[in-house]
């Protein structure tokens, strides 16, 4: 029961933040010449944008889902849309100059893994049962 609770806020928490990130990036009015983009990531929002931080604690709620979640399509959802954002902070990687940025991308090749052992315990106790 605890850890549906937690499942359950995690879910809460995790869709409120990127709905409130695109609904902030939708109502905001970039100057002249500046994408929504841009404006969106500039200053402290840097710091928290979905591709970064976000992307790190949507890895987390998808590992949570895998590991508690009963229901399917919960679980698949939360991990496709992971990967997604996964997938998009590849196009960080590609402007980088230095070799030590890359790891930026070292927690998702982490949640990956992890993700992976999950379902692979899943499926080994489904078989065993």
């Amino acid at each position: 029961m605890k850890h549906r609770k937690i499942l359950i806020m995690s879910n809460i928490a995790i869709i409120a933040y990127y709905a409130a990130f695109l609904l902030w990036a939708e109502l905001s009015q970039p100057g002249e010449g500046e994408s929504v983009v841009m404006h969106a990531y500039s200053g402290f929002l840097a710091l928290i944008n979905p591709f970064t931080i976000g992307a790190y604690l949507l890895g987390i709620v998808a590992l949570l889902n895998l590991k508690y979640c009963r229901r399917k399509a919960y679980r698949i959802t939360f991990f496709l849309l992971y990967c997604i954002v996964a997938a998009c902070t590849l196009v960080a990687v590609m402007g980088m100059t230095h070799w030590w940025e890359l790891l930026m991308y070292v927690p998702h090749l982490i949640i990956l893994i992890l993700a992976m052992i999950l379902v692979s315990h899943r499926i080994g106790s489904k078989v065993k049962s």
